[in-house]
C-alpha cells in the first residue's frame, strides 16, 4: 500500500494519527515550503537547507504522493492540482501543531511574545491603530502587529492562521452594486461600526463659496480623485451615477486615502469618502458636506477563521480591537 494512501482515504481522525508514524513529517514541511514559494531554491532558505538537499527532498514527496507536485510554467514553477489541494489543510496543520507547541493554553499578555498580523484598509490603520498600539503597549508590551497585503485567497490565510484578523468594509445595501465586498459564508465577522460616505473638499473650495449644500448638479461638474487600491475599474459612485445616467470625472486616482487627503488640501477636486475620514487629523482643516445622492452604507467588519474563535490570544486581540474602534462618532 502506498504510504499516503490512509492520508487521503477518507479513514477516521484516529487511524490519521495513529499511521502518522509512516510519514517522515519534515517531508510535509518541506512540502509546505514548495507551496508557498514555487521555487526550490526559496524554499530551501526558508527552511535552511541546502538547494541540494531540498531538491533531494521534492523527489522524495513525488514518490511519496506519486504525483510530480512542482513544475515549470509559463511563468516559473506551479503546483499540480494534487499539490494546490494539499496546500491549505497542510499549512493549517501545521500552524496549529506550531501554536500547540510553542504557547501555553492560557494567554497572558503581559508576558506574551508574538505577532499578530492583520488585514486592514489604510482609513483604518490612520484612525485606530495609534490607539490600539497604546493599548497593546499598556497590556501587552512584547505583543507586536504586522498589517499586511490582501492575499490573493484571503480566506485561505485565515484559515492556516497566515493571517489572524482581516478588517474590511462591506456594503450594507450591495443590490444592485455589488463591489465583490460580501464576507465569505464560512468566516466569522463582527460588525465594528457602521459608515455613510460625504464629500471632502479644502475649506475654501469654490464650489461651497455661500452654499451651505453640495448639489448632485455642481457635483457632477466638479473634479474627483478616487481612492482605488487596484488602479483600475469604476468606483461606487461612477455606477449609482451611471445607473442614473450621469457621470464625473476622475481627474486622479490614489491608491490610499492618507495621499488623497493631501491632494484635496491643496487643490479643487473633491473626495467622497466613509464619513469616518473625519477623524484623521489631516482632515480637520477640511470640509465637509453630505453627498449629494444615495449611496448605501457600509460596515467596518472584523473577519476571522472559526478554528481561532476560542483561541485565547485572538479573542484577546478581537475584544481590544472592539474596544479602540466602540467610540467612533459619525457625521
Amino acid at each position: 500500500m502506498n504510504p499516503m494512501t490512509w492520508f487521503h482515504a477518507g479513514m477516521s481522525v484516529t487511524h490519521t494519527a495513529d499511521n502518522l508514524h509512516r510519514i517522515d513529517l519534515n517531508l510535509l514541511v518541506a512540502l509546505d515550503a514548495l507551496a508557498r514559494e514555487r521555487s526550490v531554491t526559496k524554499a530551501a532558505e526558508r527552511t535552511g537547507v541546502t538547494q541540494s538537499a531540498m531538491s533531494h527532498t521534492l523527489r522524495r514527496l513525488r514518490e511519496l504522493f506519486d504525483d510530480p507536485l512542482l513544475v515549470r510554467g509559463r511563468g516559473g514553477m506551479v503546483l499540480t492540482p494534487r499539490a494546490e489541494a494539499l496546500a491549505v489543510p497542510l499549512r493549517s496543520g501545521l500552524v496549529s501543531l506550531a501554536r500547540t507547541l510553542a504557547e501555553p493554553a492560557a494567554f497572558e499578555p503581559e508576558h506574551a511574545s508574538r505577532t499578530f498580523r492583520i488585514v486592514s484598509p489604510d482609513l483604518f490603520d490612520a484612525l485606530f491603530l495609534p490607539a490600539l498600539l497604546k493599548r497593546l503597549g499598556h497590556e501587552a508590551p512584547s505583543v507586536d502587529l504586522a498589517v499586511v497585503p490582501t492575499p490573493k485567497r484571503l480566506s485561505d490565510s485565515l484559515e492556516t492562521g497566515d493571517v489572524d484578523l482581516a478588517i474590511y468594509p462591506v456594503l450594507l445595501d450591495p443590490q444592485p452594486f455589488d463591489l465583490g465586498t460580501q464576507v465569505d459564508a464560512e468566516l466569522q465577522s463582527r460588525t465594528l461600526f457602521r459608515d455613510s460616505f460625504r464629500c471632502f473638499v479644502r475649506n475654501d473650495h469654490p464650489a461651497l463659496t455661500g452654499r451651505r449644500k453640495l448639489t448632485l448638479e455642481t457635483y457632477t461638474r466638479l473634479n474627483h480623485i478616487l481612492v482605488s487600491p487596484g488602479g483600475e475599474g469604476p468606483g461606487l459612485v461612477d455606477r449609482i451615477l451611471q445607473a442614473r445616467g450621469l457621470k464625473r470625472r476622475i481627474a486622479l486616482r490614489v491608491p490610499h486615502f492618507a495621499t488623497a487627503l493631501e491632494v484635496i488640501a491643496q487643490s479643487d477636486l473633491v473626495l467622497t469618502a466613509p464619513s469616518s475620514l473625519s477623524g484623521c487629523s489631516t482632515a480637520s482643516s477640511l470640509a465637509s458636506r453630505p453627498a449629494p445622492l444615495a449611496i448605501p452604507e457600509h460596515a467596518i467588519t472584523m473577519l476571522w477563521h472559526p478554528r481561532f474563535t476560542e483561541d485565547p490570544a485572538h479573542r484577546w486581540l478581537r475584544e481590544r480591537i472592539i474596544d479602540v474602534t466602540a467610540p467612533v462618532v459619525l457625521f
